[in-house]
């Protein structure tokens, strides 16, 4: 599995800050300075979790049960499928 870099660190939180109050995107965690894990938290109803990797095209992300739900070649990429949860499954992609 590849490790996000500080660098990819950064620009997952300069994205998350950019964005207004309200946002379903409630927050972010990671361990270590270069984790193969990124946690994206959501609230729509309730609190939800979803595991963000590190994919040699992109991201990839899962659902709340840890099963692919989105690949995403981008950050802004990767917002639009946190936005998009759970409307669209990697097979509705195509």
């Amino acid at each position: 599995m590849l490790r996000f870099s500080p660098e990819d660190i950064d620009a997952i939180d300069q994205l998350w800050r950019s964005l207004p109050p309200g946002h379903m995107w409630t927050g972010w965690a990671a361990v270590g300075q270069s984790p193969e894990t990124v946690w994206i938290y959501r609230s729509r109803a309730h609190w939800r979790r979803f595991p963000l990797t590190r994919t040699k095209d992109g991201y990839a992300l899962g659902d709340d049960q840890g099963r692919l739900f989105r690949k995403a070649a981008t950050l802004e990429e990767l917002l639009k499928a946190v936005e998009a949860v759970p409307q669209l499954r990697v097979a509705d992609q195509d």
